[in-house]
């Protein structure tokens, strides 16, 4: 018979996995303790993380030309301003320029002090009270350990990373020391904060730290249909954080800006050149004009030749012109064959289109290849390409200079011709007054082509001046207002649900590992048996129940698991029901049960004899203070001793006949089976109202299987944290196997303050202690 109420499942599952949790608080209580501290620590000691972002607009140069063909960009026939843009973010990557900010910065040398308690090395970025100058360059390429100790009166000491001393020195000076000859400057404002204090200074190598921060600064599209490229760099220190982005940017702008000056700085460079060259030709001719008036006494032309020669002035400007082209197109044909520089001068003023377009091709594939360079090796394919490209580029302007010129030569010739027939008409102009047209004539041409050159000068100049970047700086560097990480609410947020996972984790795995039947529900759920009765674990636990009245937790069990035997027994009508009590290994407390099973009906009246059939193991004399001398196993081997010879009467109590095993047989086996057992159980069965039946553990020996037909009820004993669940498969085959009439289960030594029974156990019937407070607040979320 079973008095346990099944809840609906589902409300039932809730609150045994409830009450399987609660019942470890303590535990709860003291991981989420050690999570807290832990996090606590965590956020006092990790180094607070912060982020550096700034936003730039990269700028088409084709600005014009693309935006005719930004409709077909979707359809991806159009990808040119995105590989520009993709171009300049990995010269933004590249590491020269990382080089360059490393370099201006003083990055590669760092500054640590140990704080007070923990000794944790912690980065002194701006608020170092000295900073070292390395004046030899080689520094850059190694790495560099030591420590300057501040001293008072204005002087500190280097020591090696062993604290051994190596020298004293003063600030301000300079100081040869085994790493080369450095300067250290202070800070005086905080130079007094750290006095006695250690400085560890440590100088990485260039490279090392060009590579740190190429891997640690990101540098990306903000989206795939703008030009707008961010730049972020996550890094304890805010200050140093900021000036590392603006000065990339700052020296990416540098160097765009210096891409596009190549070809106006090597246009000025010529132009400065032949500048020089004609003003000393142009103090030459007006030397010789000078001394040729002078020598022939020449003033002005008469106003015949004046009118002769007006004529002869149109051919003349038409020649200058043509000169002109002709002394440009011999000095850049020099400047190809002799200049190794890859820019071409432009705007000199060819009137030829063609040789003008040629050279300005020729400078925008040299400024292309350039730059790609850069960022990649001389093998790439694309750099291959190019360079073919200005080969052909550089013949092609070749040819076209020399076409260019033959032109230029037919037209002089053609005006030379027209001249002549002037010339033919003056010709009784004096001799001296037409060699000193001749002189004049060249100097013009001289005093023209200098002022040209002049003039593009000045252009050449203010097109320096006016370059400008390609890159528009929309965000400088800022930090972000609060730390990345260590996140205080994700820290404390993760503590606490780690507070509840291990020890969720560590129940359900102790659960998990755990063989030992637990509590009722699972045997319930386990067997599928009648449940007898449940006895609670007691300190009484190893004694019997006394006959006279008690009402402690053991006696009132006991009282209970009388009327569940009535019940179960009520289809016998016969006198001497037979109980057999039996359990799967030794411990589990059959004999326990069944000594004090037997008080509790000789108790109520009824006369009972409990029989220790389990001839192995003869504990039940003791435990019941009888004095029987001779046992079972006296009466089965000898005829002549009587069944009232083996009976023992416990003492103060006469309705309860206890028949002890008796000496310990080499067969006992073959003894069961004995025709006298027969004869005694006939006997009993005449004369008891109760026989009960202590055997051996049912998976140690066959015993207890020899006496299942004389058995009206099988009480199978499992004990609470000791039986174990994969033998409960036993009593299971028993059952389906009908070897007994009738099976149910006692469940032993039961803890019934861990599983919600607290009516009268412990404290005597009708008592009931107040449920503490984690049992009151789950009852009220259950009974909701």
């Amino acid at each position: 018979m079973n008095y346990e109420i099944d809840d609906d499942s589902e409300n039932l599952f809730i609150k045994e996995l409830l009450e399987r949790y609660i019942a470890h608080w303590r535990l709860f209580i003291v991981s989420l303790v050690i999570c807290f501290v832990i996090g606590f620590f965590y956020l006092r000691y990790t180094p607070k993380m912060y982020r550096a972002t700034s936003t730039i607009l990269i700028k088409s140069e084709n600005n014009g030309a693309m935006s005719e063909l930004s409709a077909f960009e979707d359809l991806s026939i159009f990808k040119n301003a995105k590989r520009e843009v993709e171009n300049e973010i990995e010269i933004l990557k590249s590491r020269p320029l990382l080089e360059n900010v490393v370099r201006k910065l003083h990055l590669n040398v760092q500054y640590f002090s140990k704080t007070k308690y923990s000794k944790r090395f912690v980065e002194l970025t701006k608020n170092s009270p000295v900073k070292v100058k390395f004046l030899e360059d080689s520094y850059y390429d190694q790495g560099l350990n030591f420590i300057i100790t501040i001293l008072p009166n204005a002087q500190f000491a280097i020591k090696d990373t062993n604290e051994n001393f190596i020298l004293k020195g003063g600030y301000g000076k300079c100081i040869g020391s085994p790493f080369g000859d450095i300067l250290v400057e202070p800070d005086f404002k905080i130079l007094h904060e750290y006095i006695g204090t250690n400085i560890y200074v440590n100088s990485t190598p260039l490279l090392d730290m060009v590579e740190r921060y190429k891997s640690t600064i990101k540098i990306g599209l903000t989206d795939q249909n703008t030009s707008v490229v961010t730049l972020t760099l996550t890094t304890i220190a805010q200050d140093r954080a900021k000036e590392i982005l603006n000065s990339l940017i700052e020296e990416y702008n540098k160097d765009v800006i210096k891409d596009k000056n190549q070809i106006s700085a090597n246009t000025a460079d010529f132009i400065k050149e032949r500048i020089h060259i004609i003003n000393q030709e142009l103090g030459d001719l007006e030397k010789n004009v000078e001394f040729f008036k002078t020598e022939n006494n020449l003033t002005n032309l008469s106003s015949e030749a004046s009118i002769m020669l007006e004529k002869s002035f149109v051919n003349e400007k038409e020649q200058l012109a043509a000169t002109i082209q002709i002394g440009l197109t011999d000095y850049l044909m020099d400047y190809l064959e002799n200049s190794k520089n890859d820019l071409l001068p432009v705007n000199l003023g060819f009137e030829d289109r063609k040789a003008v377009t040629l050279i300005s091709r020729y400078n925008d594939i040299a400024l292309q290849r350039n730059r790609i360079l850069k960022s990649s090796g001389v093998e790439n394919p694309l750099l291959i390409n190019l360079n073919d490209k200005l080969f052909d580029l550089r013949k092609s302007i070749q040819q076209s200079l020399i076409n260019l010129k033959k032109t230029l030569q037919l037209k002089i010739d053609n005006l030379k011709n027209s001249d002549a027939i002037v010339n033919a008409q003056i010709s009784s102009l004096p001799e001296k007054e037409r060699k000193l047209r001749d002189i004049q004539r060249q100097q013009q041409i001289k005093e023209t082509l200098f002022l040209y050159l002049l003039e593009k000068r000045e252009e050449t100049a203010i097109s320096l001046a006016a370059t400008v970047s390609n890159v528009k700086v929309i965000e400088k560097a800022y930090i972000s207002r609060s730390p990345i990480r260590p996140k205080k609410n994700i820290v404390f947020l993760t503590g606490f649900l780690a507070a509840l996972i291990v020890p969720i984790v560590i129940v359900f795995f102790k659960d998990l590992m755990n063989t030992k039947v637990n509590d009722i529900k699972e045997l319930k759920k386990k067997l599928k048996l009648p449940l007898l009765g449940s006895i609670p674990s007691s300190p009484e636990d190893k004694k019997l129940v006394t006959p006279k009245a008690d009402r402690s937790i053991l006696a009132e069990a006991f009282r209970l698991l009388e009327t569940n035997l009535d019940f179960l027994l009520a289809h016998s009508k016969e006198k001497g029901k037979t109980i057999l009590i039996t359990s799967s290994i030794k411990g589990e407390g059959k004999s326990f049960a069944a000594s004090n099973l037997g008080i509790t009906l000789g108790r109520s009246g009824n006369k009972v004899a409990l029989l220790e059939m389990d001839l192995r193991s003869a504990e039940l004399k003791e435990r019941m203070d009888v004095d029987g001398k001779k046992g079972i196993t006296n009466f089965i081997r000898d005829e002549s001793i009587q069944i009232e010879d083996i009976m023992s009467n416990m003492k103060g109590f006469k309705n309860l006949d206890v028949f002890t095993s008796g000496p310990k047989p080499p067969n006992p086996a073959e003894l069961l089976k004995h025709e006298r057992i027969e004869e005694l159980f006939r006997y009993l069965k005449k004369e008891y109202d109760y026989i009960l039946i202590d055997t051996p553990p049912i998976t140690v020996v066959a015993d207890t299987l020899l006496l299942s037909s004389y058995a009206d009820l099988c009480v199978y004993v499992v004990r609470q944290k000791f039986s174990d669940k994969r033998l409960l498969d036993i009593p299971k085959t028993l059952n389906q196997e009908k070897r007994f009439a009738s099976i149910a289960v006692l469940f032993n030594d039961v803890d019934f303050r861990k599983i919600g029974y607290g009516y009268g156990y412990g404290y005597g019937y009708g008592e009931r202690r107040k449920a503490g407070f984690f049992k009151r607040i789950l009852n009220l979320m259950v009974s909701r």
